[in-house]
């Protein structure tokens, strides 16, 4: 008696733990539903090809990605090298070898030989388009923006004015008493003040010709 209760208690056991341990689908009474499809990746699917075979990209990105600017290769007396590049949309400053005419405008667009700003006429209220042949540039201004070279280019020609007037108001006579008067030993620190300036303003905003060891030419960015 007590070896068929164990064995059908043996018989429970074992059913209950294959229940436990089994998949849904193959527990009785329990159906196992299929996942619903789901829509292909964007990013599996197949790219669209041309009549070449090449992947069929957008245009826009193309045209994003890949632009014309001018570049102006440097070589120092050393032989360093340096390039300042001007994209459309910044400002460029240079004169042509036509004409004495100083140019400061916008650059708006770049083709193969040449390039257009956006020159402001007295005649126009609005800026016009004006074209230019890179080969026709005969020298370049560039304004480089120095940690405190830059500011120090204005602030010591202001300095100098500032202390030269200071000291022509609060000048005093043999007596000690206030003056209106200009002290000639002043002149020298004021001069080295201007002087300093002219030399921070010399760093900062260089020019290059566009002849000899200096070249203007358009590229492409990658």
């Amino acid at each position: 008696m007590k070896t068929g209760i164990v064995f059908v208690v043996g018989v429970w056991l074992s059913w209950v733990a294959q229940v436990a341990l089994a998949q849904p689908g193959t527990v009785p009474g329990v159906q196992l539903a299929e996942p619903p499809n789901r829509p292909e990746s964007p990013a599996r699917l197949q790219p669209t090809l041309d009549a070449q075979g090449l992947p069929v990209t957008d245009s826009t990105k193309r045209a994003m990605l890949k632009r014309r600017y001018l570049a102006l290769d440097v070589t120092g007396m050393m032989g360093r090298f340096r390039r300042y590049r001007i994209f459309p949309g910044e400002v460029i400053s240079f004169k042509n070898k036509t004409e004495r005419t100083h140019y400061r405008s916008p650059l708006t667009s770049i083709n193969d030989t040449s390039f257009t700003i956006a020159f402001q006429n007295e005649l126009y209220e609005q800026p016009q388009p004006l074209s230019f042949a890179v080969a026709d540039v005969r020298r370049v201004y560039i304004n480089r923006r120095i940690p405190f070279v830059s500011q120090a280019a204005y602030i010591l020609p202001v300095a100098a004015v500032v202390y030269l007037v200071a000291d022509f108001v609060n000048g005093r006579d043999d007596n000690n008493r206030l003056a209106v008067h200009l002290d000639h030993r002043n002149l020298v620190p004021a001069g080295l003040l201007v002087l300093g300036g002219g030399i921070c303003y010399a760093f900062s905003h260089r020019s290059y010709s566009t002849s000899g060891r200096n070249q203007l030419k358009i590229l492409w960015t990658r």
